[in-house]
């Protein structure tokens, strides 16, 4: 209101003023938002109206963190009434400019251009005027319509493009103003698009770059802008491809290309995949980006991304839209141009010859690889595009097909029938209808770039040396005109060919020649380049034959061998014997490796689901939790706002109250001062309402008694006069009675006979009245008496209806009661069925689950007896094959036995060579029978050793040949020992005989070792050497102990060989 008052006296700075001292009052924070938005909004309104653009920014800032919380509607609400009042007096100074200076003889289209301009000559709207601008402008011999502009329109095109900036920055970093946000980022790319702010765009390229920085840092405060959220990182893709298309149309190559790679950035964070539209937009506009900046190579592979989007939305709809086939030939033209006029050798990294031998060569080269795939992995590919590899994409396309004729003959001479000697006249005509449109004009010189490459690589596989005049023959164009042209165009392109490594050549100038070196061990830097493009080999170079030498070699061979080996199996038979081995070894496995693949299937399907089941309930309890924490969190902030604006009421009731208190003390010392009370003015704010009210008090006990002094002093004044009145009025009195006495009779009697006169009057009146109304009672009577009739009539007649009506009712009720209740009992009757069918349909669904779950057990518990069986199979095979081995561990030992039996029997013979051979034989015909007797007889007691703790030796009894040749027996029943006889030559035990080897069997055989003999034993070389001392005899020693064994002496007998 006081604001208003202001404005209307024409004071808008005080006015504006007075709304600012609102925002720095105390009760700002607590002020309604609805009392504060309509202040918010004039207090917009004046800032505009004075260009006031950082008191409005300040304003905004306190009322958004006051606003926020509760209404977010009345933080956009102000941000909106900002800038369309902004736009608005732009609006309006720009019509006063058409007004002012648009004469007749200049159009508004004319007004309009020069407007623009004048807009573009203000180089930075952020720039203040210095005295030395204003001066110049007033010198300066601009039109008219200019300074007019800068003084009307300049001012408020500042003033918008910093309330744009004010709206951006207060509306960043906040998750439910990111809508609003978005809005007034495309309203400042159209602000700049429509007046040619390019200065002004870069740096608002460079605040949304800083504003989208700065969200991901402080993603951890509430509100935040979270871009793993898909609609928010979907509206900042949408501005960065409104952001693209504007630099773009602003002709900002540099600025588009830095917007690519946020966009690049972006899609890469953003898990759903961009619209096709947008998507044929964004390559369209990265092709021109590419061409400006002569990059042919992606401005090429960004027109094939394009071309395959539009064919593929083609093919999406069927081929039905006719339009869209003309569109498509057009950008298959375009598609197959670019294409041809990528330079020869685009996309290779450079490895020249004097680079490689560089020391910086391999960091050149990380750094052009390095931004070669960045460029592509701007526009989708994985790897950078090649000539060969672009032309290739879109022949598969069909592109070929779509284009026009005079493209397609130019495909034929470039890239099918080249042609060094006739190249030039050949496609010179179609050069000549390629410059003559402004879309194609651009691929002119990249294409004769492309002519000269080619006609160089197949010069170089023919010739050595050639005239420098022939090649500018065969490079010139006639549209040229002067030689010195194409001359000057031939070098320049020899140079960067030699720096890149694509061709080898020099150029004497002396001679006028040019030599095509070919390094026969040099880097292959030409090779691997030219390898990458399809070059027509014409006749191959010695380098080439040189570096392929080895593989033709190596191919010979090969086929030689194969050529020799045919007689015998061939490894391609070889291999096919291994295949079938590996197939049968297959075959048999395909069971077991069956069971385990469906026993493997089943674990990790159960493991699956526990892991969804795992992670849905994490989800879930994480869900919870947030829920939670939101719902606690809000509470609290329930809970805090009304904890403060309790607070604040307590706060406003306790200064109501305190100025209350202040009010009635001010009305009680205003009380007392006009009472008379002496109080000092000074020290009345200091005294209390306590003080006050005592010294009222005081004031009013003072007056009483003064009041009742005076009263006494009055009372003894009057009574001696009031006493005197009385006694003069006594008389009086009396008099005055009787003469009332007669004025109230007189009165009495003019009142009686005024009313018996006037209630004659008045039955005389009556009887007047009631003779004329006497002609009318017949009438009367029967018109009072049709009137009830028919009044009872009537009521008969509407109560019979009213009861008709009420019967219908009470019947159409009855039906009603009886139609909803047969409704109830048949919704009944459904809800049970279906209640019976839900319970049969989950019975069904229990059963065939129950099923299912007893199928899969069953083929569990198959599954887990089928590899129990082929366990037990596996240990029965493992436990035949120990058996086996233990049968072949015995067959070894007693073959082992035989070979010691018939090395001892062999011993024996040899000892015994005197002996008759009958002796020999009946000794060799003893049975097992015989033998075992013998065993057990010559195991007597008197062998078994007295101590259990030294090993016991097996003795070897001396055998003499009997009668029978058996062995003698032992008394006791002992098992005998093995007894070794010497073959002797008649048979007796004489007493020259050689002693034999007692062997003595072990107390206790070990049940844990076969029964298997020493290898050594018999031959000797357990025995330990013979000394000199001869009187160690064979006999047992004395105990029962057996004696060591003694060698017989060799004294008159010939050495015997060491067995």
């Amino acid at each position: 209101q006081r604001a208003d008052e202001l404005l209307s006296v024409g004071q808008p700075m005080a006015a504006l003023s007075s709304i600012s001292e609102v925002f720095s009052s105390k009760r700002f924070r607590s002020t309604p938002l609805s009392v504060l938005e309509p202040i918010m909004l004039r207090f917009l309104e004046l800032c505009v109206d004075l260009r006031k653009g950082r008191t409005a920014k300040d304003g905004l800032i306190l009322y958004k963190n006051v606003a926020q919380n509760t209404s977010v509607q009345s933080v956009e609400v102000t941000i909106n009434k900002l800038l369309s009042l902004s736009r608005q007096k732009l609006a309006d100074a720009l019509a006063k400019v058409e007004e002012l200076e648009g004469g007749a003889d200049t159009t508004a289209a004319a007004s309009a251009a020069e407007g623009g301009k004048a807009a573009v000559d203000v180089d930075d709207l952020e720039a203040t005027e210095t005295p030395e601008s204003i001066l110049l402008g007033a010198v300066s011999d601009d039109k008219s319509r200019d300074r007019t502009y800068r003084a009307l329109v300049t001012p408020w095109l500042r003033f918008l493009w910093e309330s744009y900036r004010t709206a951006l920055d207060i509306l960043r970093n906040n998750a439910r103003l990111e809508t609003l946000y978005q809005t007034v980022c495309h309203d400042a790319f159209q602000f700049c698009l429509a007046h040619q702010r390019k200065t002004e765009f870069r740096r608002l390229c460079e605040t949304l770059r800083s504003h989208l920085a700065s969200s991901q840092k402080y993603t951890h405060q509430s509100h935040s802008i979270n871009l793993n959220d898909p609609d928010t990182l979907q509206r900042h893709l949408d501005t960065r491809f409104q952001q693209l298309s504007t630099a773009v149309e602003l002709e900002l190559w540099q600025e588009a290309f830095r917007t690519a790679e946020d966009i690049h950035t972006l899609v890469g964070m953003s898990k759903r995949a961009p619209k096709g539209p947008v998507m044929a937009s964004f390559y369209d506009k990265m092709a021109k980006v590419f061409a400006v900046g002569d990059n042919f190579l992606f401005h090429a592979a960004a027109y094939g991304k394009l071309y395959s989007l539009h064919s593929a939305r083609l093919a999406l709809q069927g081929g039905d839209a006719k339009g869209e086939d003309g569109e498509l030939e057009k950008l298959a033209s375009r598609v197959l141009l670019s294409a041809l006029a990528v330079p020869v050798g685009s996309g290779v990294v450079e490895t020249g010859r004097g680079r490689s031998a560089s020391a910086d060569g391999p960091t050149e080269e990380g750094e052009s690889k390095g931004r070669l795939g960045r460029l592509a992995s701007l526009i989708g590919l994985a790897t950078p595009p090649t000539r060969a590899g672009l032309i290739h994409d879109a022949l598969s396309r069909h592109a070929l097909k779509r284009v026009s004729p005079q493209l397609r003959e130019l495909y034929q001479i470039l890239e099918v029938d080249f042609h060094p000697l006739s190249i030039t006249a050949k496609i010179e005509p179609i050069l000549a209808q390629l410059e003559q449109q402004p879309d194609t004009a651009r691929y002119v010189a990249p294409l004769k770039e492309v002519v000269l490459a080619r006609l160089f690589q197949q010069l170089a596989q023919v010739y050595s040396s050639l005239k420098l005049d022939r090649v500018v023959k065969l490079a010139s164009f006639q549209a040229d005109g002067d030689r010195d042209v194409t001359r000057r165009r031939v070098e320049r392109y020899v140079t960067e060919a030699c720096r890149r490594g694509d061709v080898d050549v020099t150029i004497d100038h002396a001679s006028g020649s040019i030599r095509f070196d070919q390094a026969l061990f040099g880097d292959e830097a030409a090779a691997s380049s030219a390898g990458h493009d399809s070059v027509q080999t014409l006749q191959p170079s010695a380098a080439a034959l040189l570096r392929s030498h080895l593989a033709r070699l190596a191919t010979t061979l090969h086929s030689t061998l194969n050529a020799v080996a045919s007689g015998s199996q061939s490894p391609a038979q070889v291999a096919a014997a291994a295949r079938e081995k590996a197939f049968a070894n297959l075959t048999a496995a395909v069971a077991d490796e069956r069971d385990t693949v469906l026993a493997r299937t089943m674990i990790i399907k159960r493991r699956k689901e526990l892991a969804e089941e795992q992670n849905a309930r994490k989800e879930q309890e994480d869900a919870h939790a947030r829920s939670i924490r939101a719902q606690q969190k809000a509470e609290e902030d329930a809970r805090r706002q009304k904890e403060e604006l309790r607070q604040r009421e307590l706060d406003r009731i306790k200064r109501e109250m305190e100025k209350v208190k202040q009010d009635e003390a001010k009305k009680v010392a205003e009380s007392l001062i006009q009472s008379g009370l002496k109080v000092d003015k000074q020290k009345l704010p200091e005294l209390s309402a306590n003080d006050l009210v005592q010294l009222q008090v005081q004031q009013i006990e003072k007056d009483k008694k003064d009041l009742a002094q005076k009263l006494t002093s009055v009372h003894k004044r009057l009574d001696h006069l009031e006493r005197a009145f009385r006694r003069e009025e006594i008389p009086l009195i009396a008099d005055d009675y009787k003469r009332q006495q007669l004025r109230d009779r007189e009165a009495f009697e003019s009142a009686q006979v005024q009313r018996s006169e006037e209630a004659r009057q008045k039955h005389t009146r009556g009887l007047a009245i009631k003779a004329s109304l006497q002609r009318i009672m017949p009438d009367y009577a029967s018109f009072r008496e049709r009137q009830e009739r028919e009044s009872r009539e009537a009521y008969e007649a509407e109560r019979r209806r009213l009861d008709e009506q009420l019967a219908e009712a009470k019947a159409e009720r009855r039906r009603q009661i009886l139609a909803d209740r047969e409704a109830e009992r048949q919704a009944e009757i459904r809800r049970q069925q279906e209640e019976e069918e839900r319970r049969v349909r989950e019975e069904e669904q229990a059963r065939i689950r129950a099923e299912q779950e007893a199928r899969e057990a069953e083929e569990r518990a198959k599954i887990e007896e089928r590899q129990r069986q082929a366990a037990a199979e596996a240990e029965e095979a493992r436990k035949k094959a120990l058996e086996e081995r233990l049968a072949q561990r015995k067959a070894d030992q007693e073959k082992i036995q035989a070979q010691y039996r018939r090395e001892e029997e062999a011993l024996a013979r040899r000892q015994g060579r005197p002996a008759a051979p009958s002796a020999s034989a009946s000794a060799a015909t003893v049975g097992s029978a015989a033998w075992r007797a013998q065993r057990d007889a010559a195991a007597s007691p008197a062998s078994t050793p007295s101590s259990s703790t030294e090993r016991p030796r097996l003795p070897l009894q001396p055998r003499t040949a009997s009668s029978g040749g058996a062995p003698s027996a032992a008394a006791g029943g002992e098992r005998p020992r093995l007894n070794l006889q010497p073959r002797s030559g008649d048979g007796s035990s004489a007493g020259g005989e050689r002693p034999r080897m007692q062997l003595q069997p072990r107390s206790t055989p070990r049940p844990d070792a076969p029964p298997v003999p020493s290898v050594l034993a018999g031959t000797g070389a357990n025995t330990p050497p013979a000394t000199k001392d001869d009187s160690r005899s064979s006999s047992p020693a004395a105990g029962g102990a057996p004696g060591k064994y003694v060698p017989p002496s060799r004294a008159g007998r010939a050495p015997a060989s060491r067995w």
